[in-house]
């Protein structure tokens, strides 16, 4: 049994590190026995960003109208954004907040900004390459505190992302627990990404520990999305993730309001 809702894809024309278009991913969707996608492009305010494309609000309207008009006899396609870096940029993303009306909101954390000098000696005995995993965690967490903080948004975007490049955890339990209780406390939720399961790592963004803290903060709402970049992607994943969602109420948002999953 798996999802047949995938809360987190993007397409070609708007976003610049997708493959697919929005058509092939429609029906990508479709082949796949999905009934609703959410489209959730990447709105990225720092120019230099890599792959970045300037995010044109009506342009990707008129996009998803036409999806619908092809699509939605077979199809729910919801339109979301992926907002990044929104700590760095809280004036441009109040604008965007204040434009174009979504279905969903997602804040994540892509890059940090990491003025890092290493003291051969006072590393604890830990390699450069652990040392440097650690500072790139903590600056990570802190930073995703101060998304959590600022809040306006719904979902709080694949938790642990270093974890899909760096093949590792670090241990900042204290952080992790302030920004999971600040996401309860804003009313929104966290998302179980599968996207880590395509790029070698053991487990979803966030896996089972991170869950669990969750959970005893209160949170008790969550969306599953592949953040798939191309059709083959779309719902990969979704079998483990389905394990996960034991205990907490899996939905997705439609109008900005967590809906509750009815079907799997």
């Amino acid at each position: 049994m798996a999802f047949t809702t995938d809360t987190h894809i993007h397409s070609l024309k708007f976003s610049g590190d997708a493959v697919s278009s929005m058509d092939e991913m429609c029906r990508g969707a479709m082949a796949k026995g999905l009934k609703r996608i959410c489209f959730t492009e990447h709105v990225d305010f720092d120019p230099h960003y890599d792959d970045s494309i300037p995010f044109d609000a009506e342009k990707y309207k008129r996009a998803i109208e036409m999806a619908r008009e092809r699509y939605g006899g077979q199809l729910e396609i919801l339109k979301g954004i992926e907002v990044g870096e929104a700590h760095i940029y809280p004036k441009e993303y109040e604008k965007v907040l204040q434009g174009d009306v979504y279905d969903v909101v997602i804040a994540s954390v892509h890059y940090v900004i990491l003025p890092m000098g290493i003291h051969w000696t006072g590393n604890d005995g830990k390699s450069i390459f652990q040392y440097a995993v650690d500072r790139i965690y903590c600056r990570y967490y802190e930073d995703l505190l101060a998304v959590a903080r600022l809040g306006g948004f719904d979902v709080l975007g694949h938790f642990d992302y270093p974890k899909r490049y760096l093949k590792r955890d670090a241990a900042e339990d204290a952080l992790i627990a302030e920004i999971l209780d600040r996401v309860v406390k804003n009313g929104s939720v966290i998302e179980i990404n599968t996207s880590p399961l395509r790029k070698g790592c053991a487990e979803t963004s966030p896996g089972k520990k991170i869950l669990e803290m969750y959970k005893d903060v209160g949170g008790q709402r969550l969306t599953v999305g592949s953040d798939a970049h191309r059709d083959v992607d779309i719902a990969a994943g979704f079998d483990s993730a389905f394990k996960l969602t034991e205990g907490f109420t899996a939905g997705y948002f439609k109008n900005r309001k967590f809906c509750t999953l009815t079907e799997r």
